[in-house]
């Protein structure tokens, strides 16, 4: 019997790492002990452990994965002993391997032998629940089934990891069977989470679809006198939704129902699906917004607006979730597009800061936030942190009216120029001196950096 440890890496991370669950009930099955943890805990880091399994996500994560692995190597005999895999081992196993030593394992864990020995893949083995059944960890949404029918997508994005981590599109397994054994194993639970990259796709859906609805998941369903949800957590492809595919999703407890605008090819595919959910009676949507991409700010900005002015038309709530484009081989986040300005992506995270994250439908919120226009919405992204984050605040104060007038002064090349500039300063050590550097534009640097020295976000 081993004693083995799982950690998942503290990044943030909503849902929790179904491959580790499903390892855990590997090794369950072979009689050994198992532990499971978030991060960097010194107490498990002063145990001896046969295994450590260390999961990863996102490539921008992978040094707090490297940190984490090199934090548990002196708690196994071997490097091979430390075990990692996942989303961003899979797309840089070269980074991990270039800066810890451990044993990498790349792709989904659908081959047998994977781990060691054993005859069957680790991803037909149930997740086990128990592990994450804690008050200590704080996964969302609680007491669901999470499930997985598809594998793939029939998509080739240039945006996407998933033709590279699942490149073919394949039927895995039927829900209702799913469900059934977490039931047996761990009894009931309230919602339903489904993580397919394109359930829409499938030839499968209409018995996907009486799946959910056999498994106590139809339209209205409630348990312990609480509605049921069934999220397909992904978001459905609009491109895929027609009336039939719309009818067949209002006869489950959809909420909410989660798309995507990622750019302007596929705006009228998804007006026309929002149309056709609302007329079966949908309300409440989520779309993913992506910037940062082939788009530029102001293509952005009509992005984000558009989904206003349907809620409005529709009588419907539509909140967005702008979504920063990053490479998938990119560790640091920083990318900025040849569209965009690092300090345009800068002022989206502060907008962002302040909404905590969401587009509102309200327009007067919206107008408020993002501007009544695309040349509002850009010369709020160019103003100070503080003036974003703080608008009332400063608006009050007539700091942030001085900013303008300074701004509104300078000519589109200037601006131009300007924006290059605080992209400038911003990667500079020595700001002081990077600013005098820049003479012209120092009454309005002194907005960013009052007396050269950048100002902490309120």
């Amino acid at each position: 019997m081993s004693n083995v440890l799982l950690v998942e890496p503290n990044y943030r991370s909503k849902f929790p790492p179904l491959g580790l669950l499903r390892i855990a009930s590997y090794h369950k099955a072979c009689g050994d002990t198992v532990t499971f943890s978030r991060g960097c805990d010194p107490t498990l880091r002063s145990l001896k452990w046969h295994k450590v399994y260390v999961s990863s996500l996102f490539t921008y994560e992978l040094p707090r994965t490297v940190r984490t692995i090199k934090y548990y190597r002196p708690s196994v005999e071997m490097d091979e002993d430390i075990v990692v895999g996942g989303v961003g081992a899979t797309l840089m196993p070269g980074y991990i391997r270039q800066n810890a030593a451990c044993r990498i394992i790349t792709g989904p864990l659908t081959r047998a032998r994977t781990l060691d020995s054993e005859p069957r893949p680790i991803a037909k083995y149930l997740p086990d629940y128990s592990i994450i059944d804690d008050d200590r960890w704080t996964y969302q949404p609680r007491e669901s089934y999470f499930c997985r029918v598809t594998t793939g997508c029939i998509r080739r994005c240039g945006f996407c990891a998933v033709p590279v981590l699942e490149p073919k599109f394949s039927y895995l397994q039927p829900l209702r069977k799913q469900v059934q054994e977490v039931d047996r194993a761990f009894g009931e639970r309230q919602n339903l989470v489904l993580l397919d990259n394109n359930i829409l796709a499938c030839e499968n859906l209409p018995k996907i679809v009486a799946d959910i609805n056999r498994s106590g998941f139809e339209h209205g369903a409630h348990r312990n006198a609480r509605r049921r949800t069934v999220d397909f957590n992904q978001g459905i492809d609009a491109r895929l939704i027609t009336k039939h595919v719309a009818a067949l999703l209002s006869t489950v407890s959809l909420f909410p129902v989660r798309l995507a605008l990622d750019h302007t090819a596929v705006e009228n595919a998804y007006v026309r699906a929002v149309r056709l959910m609302a007329d079966f009676g949908f309300r409440t949507f989520t779309t993913y917004i992506m910037f940062n991409y082939s788009d530029d700010p102001t293509d952005f900005y009509h992005r984000m607006k558009l989904n206003v002015l349907l809620s409005n038309e529709l009588g419907i709530r539509i909140s967005g979730f702008p979504m920063k484009y990053v490479p998938i081989h990119d560790i640091t986040r920083r990318h900025v597009s040849a569209a965009w300005k690092w300090r345009y992506l800068r002022g989206m995270q502060c907008i962002l800061l302040a909404t905590h994250g969401l587009v509102s439908p309200r327009l007067e919120f919206f107008d408020g936030a993002f501007g009544a226009t695309d040349g509002e919405f850009l010369e709020i992204l160019s103003m100070p942190d503080r003036y974003i984050i703080q608008r009332t605040k400063y608006r009050e104060s007539g700091a942030a009216a001085d900013w303008r007038r300074s701004f509104r002064r300078l000519s589109a090349s200037s601006r131009a120029e300007f924006l290059e500039v605080l992209a400038v300063v911003n990667r500079s050590r020595d700001k002081k001196t990077t600013i005098k550097q820049h003479r012209r534009f120092s009454s309005l640097l002194e907005h960013y950096y009052p007396g050269g020295k950048p100002v902490p976000c309120e």
